[in-house]
């Protein structure tokens, strides 16, 4: 069973939206006092992450179930692991994180707590993520913007540069978003869900993926002060490998943190 509750965070696949959390206390490591706000940081977000990835198993049984790729990432759906345990284990990472969280800023505490509120309204009822249009901004907002912002408030404040970067942050979760429910549009569509791509369809959410990531890979370009925000908005009407989008923007932020630690 305790095999089965750690699969059910499903710490792997989150790696990413951690990632988010970890640029924004990177690019003020150098304003931190000590590192002891840094731990507290990493240690609020994993549990974060695990308890978003599980409250989310516990009710996406209905659609897993009919995705063999899924059911084998859920243990919930696959028979391991009990509805019920699952959602008390869940209560527990949540409660557990909140308690790390409040040894940091009030800012810190409120974010955090949104980000927890979202996560669970987006996965338990009213179940945000079958509400079109509702699925990609809430989604975007509590695995894009908000972790980012949480780390970088460790300072104490949020700079219009870093307000800036969580908004290319954001745009570019609202095509991640589009392109996991397009991977799954099949069991979405059978289970009866309204997610965005079904009310929209395949190819006018394609589009939308390439527009969002060429929004968020203009705004990153132009945050440098250099002559290539253009190049962002060309990727809009130019079908490019999802990989390679995701190498262009990890490559930008990379840079963008190097930017803030060396100060220029």
């Amino acid at each position: 069973m305790l095999r089965a509750i750690l699969r059910n965070t499903r710490i792997v696949d989150g790696r990413s939206f951690i990632g988010m959390g970890l640029l924004g206390l990177a690019m003020n490591i150098r304003n931190l006092p000590d590192f002891k706000n840094v731990s507290i940081v990493l240690i609020s977000l994993v549990l974060y992450v695990a308890y978003a990835f599980s409250i989310n198993n516990c009710f996406d049984v209905d659609t897993d179930v009919l995705n063999p790729k899924k059911r084998s990432k859920n243990p919930i759906a696959s028979g391991e692991l009990s509805f019920r345990a699952g959602v008390i284990f869940s209560m527990m990472l949540a409660l557990l994180g909140v308690l790390f969280a409040s040894l940091l800023s009030r800012e810190e505490i409120m974010i955090y707590i949104s980000m927890l509120l979202l996560a669970t309204l987006y996965s338990a009822p009213p179940r945000l993520k079958a509400q079109p249009f509702l699925d990609v901004i809430s989604h975007g907002m509590f695995f894009g913007a908000m972790p980012f912002f949480y780390g970088a408030c460790s300072d104490g404040i949020l700079t219009k540069y870093e307000i800036l970067i969580g908004f290319a942050i954001l745009t570019y979760s609202f095509a991640m978003e589009l392109r996991n429910h397009l991977e799954d549009y099949e069991s979405d569509l059978e289970a009866g869900l309204r997610t965005t791509p079904i009310t929209m369809g395949r190819e006018m959410s394609e589009r939308l993926v390439m527009a969002f990531s060429g929004i968020s890979i203009a705004i990153l370009l132009m945050s440098f002060s250099m002559p290539f925000g253009a190049l962002g908005g060309m990727i809009a009407g130019v079908r490019v490998n999802y990989r390679t989008l995701d190498w262009v923007v990890t490559f930008l932020l990379t840079l963008h943190v190097v930017k803030t630690l060396l100060g220029a």
